[in-house]
């Protein structure tokens, strides 16, 4: 028995490496070209797997999108330990901590998000992959949920609605990848994170009265 679950181990962690192989390969076959113009033949080539190997790992091409989805929330759900402790007892924090890890991940593989984020709907209607998709993109969802409930719990975050907040906060990190170059050509990560911080933790608009004090 023991010999057995050493084997399956071993079997697992085989197919976790092969996994993550075939996402990065993915991640930079995307960067240069669109996921439709891309072939599954060409990302095993790109990971150095047997075209006809890589079906092992994934069943169709569609499935590469559900890779993507799991291998980025998976980098998230391993950041959360030490955000949830950096962050203490205050839900703002961690909320932060939260969307400044996703946005890190965005960026690392930017192209691959992009094509994910324009593709996930078609996912999502799909009656084949929609438990799988909504599976994989529940525990980012649910990241970002904990410290809003919580936060509004303490009466320290405002909102009405759990799902249109977590929404819209995803919309903010989302462009980071999304937006026009026109847009953000001239624009870092850094700067942009502080954009967002700035809408989330209220600075947008000038409290009433301070712009007239302003201006005395």
């Amino acid at each position: 028995m023991a010999q057995e679950l050493r084997e399956q181990a071993q079997d697992d962690e085989l197919v976790t490496a092969r996994r993550r192989q075939i996402f990065l390969a993915v991640t930079r076959v995307l960067a240069r070209k669109s996921f439709h113009q891309a072939s599954v033949k060409e990302i095993a080539a790109e990971a150095g797997i047997a075209a006809g190997s890589i079906y092992v790992y994934l069943q169709s091409k569609d499935e590469i999108l559900l890779l993507v989805a799991e291998s980025m929330v998976g980098e998230l759900v391993d950041e959360l330990p030490r955000i949830r402790r950096e962050a203490g007892e205050d839900p703002r924090q961690e909320l932060l901590g939260v969307m400044r890890a996703a946005l890190d991940i965005i960026d690392r593989y930017r192209e691959a998000f992009a094509v994910l984020n324009h593709e996930v709907r078609y996912l999502e209607r799909n009656p084949r992959f929609r438990p799988s998709i909504k599976a994989a993109l529940h525990p980012y969802k649910e990241a970002l949920a904990i410290p809003l409930e919580r936060g509004r719990e303490l009466g320290l975050i405002n909102f009405t609605g759990i799902a249109s907040a977590a929404e819209i906060l995803h919309m903010l990190l989302s462009g980071w990848a999304m937006g026009s170059d026109d847009f953000l050509a001239h624009t870092d990560k850094q700067a942009y994170w502080r954009e967002i911080t700035g809408i989330v933790e209220g600075r947008l608009f000038t409290r009433l009265g301070d712009e007239a004090d302003d201006k005395t």
